[in-house]
């Protein structure tokens, strides 16, 4: 039914403007999402080849030994706090969209 509408009035540059917009704003919101995972493997990864290494350094006994001696501390997340990124002219879009 649009594109029937379209033939007889053309969308207007401002419309495919706005249409373009939305898109790139979900393709950078996915594309960000992407990093996010990114990151958290590469940590993931960090984690596993430090504790390998430790354990291929002291022996199990030695890891094991040492993590049950010390009490259990909550699990943290180290977050890295990402330099702020601004380009001219674009506004940065909430990853939760807000009622406005």
């Amino acid at each position: 039914m649009r594109s029937l509408a379209n033939l007889f009035s053309p969308p207007t540059p401002e419309k495919i403007a706005e249409k373009e917009l939305q898109d790139m704003r979900l393709t950078l919101f996915q594309a960000e999402r992407r990093l996010l995972e990114a990151q958290m493997q590469v940590d993931y990864y960090r984690n596993m080849i430090a504790f390998l290494e430790e354990v291929h350094a002291t022996g199990v006994e030695g890891v094991a030994d040492r993590r049950f001696a010390s009490p259990p501390q909550p699990e943290t997340p180290q977050l890295q706090a990402a330099p702020p990124r601004s380009t001219p002219g674009l506004a940065t879009i909430p990853i939760v969209p807000t009622a406005a």
